[in-house]
């Protein structure tokens, strides 16, 4: 995670090299942004642990959090609860909730129906990669062309 922040500093080569007060300073940043990060995406316990040795819910939230640190406006997540159970996909779903909260802009490509339902504003249906729907939980919930595609007939999503 503190490889995420260091796209954010200045330091070089020379700086390494010779251990310069920025390159100390701007370490010093990057371990602060990471405990921070690892604190929003509920972490804060299994910051000394090897990524290999935690669960695969910390797996996706260590990558959130890499992604946190770099400080971005926008973050895009590709299916984010894949490889999850039920449980862990809430959690993810609140931890979601809790950045759009925060301010910061959220793109998901998801395939859970349940946690899109639950998370977005807006809603944009692809089938086989030409767009079929798009529009908020409701319409979308209503959608004949939804409904056929993803469900095979009528049905209510």
């Amino acid at each position: 995670v503190i490889v995420g922040h260091r796209l954010r500093t200045k330091s070089n080569l020379v700086d390494a090299i010779l251990r310069t007060k920025r390159l100390k300073r701007e370490e010093a940043a990057c371990r602060d942004k990471a405990k921070e990060v690892l604190d929003i995406v509920g972490l804060t316990e299994s910051a000394d642990r090897m990524v290999s040795s935690i669960s695969q819910e910390e797996k996706k939230r260590t990558a959130i959090a890499l992604a946190l640190a770099t400080e971005p406006e926008i973050i895009f997540l590709d299916e984010p609860a894949a490889g999850i159970n039920p449980d862990e996909t809430e959690g993810l779903t609140e931890l979601i909730k809790k950045l759009n909260r925060s301010g910061l802009t959220v793109c998901l490509i998801e395939h859970k129906m349940h946690m899109i339902m639950n998370l977005a504003d807006h809603i944009m249906v692809l089938n086989y990669g030409e767009k079929i729907a798009e529009g908020t939980p409701k319409e979308i919930r209503g959608n004949e062309a939804v409904i056929k595609a993803y469900l095979g007939g009528s049905a209510s999503a």
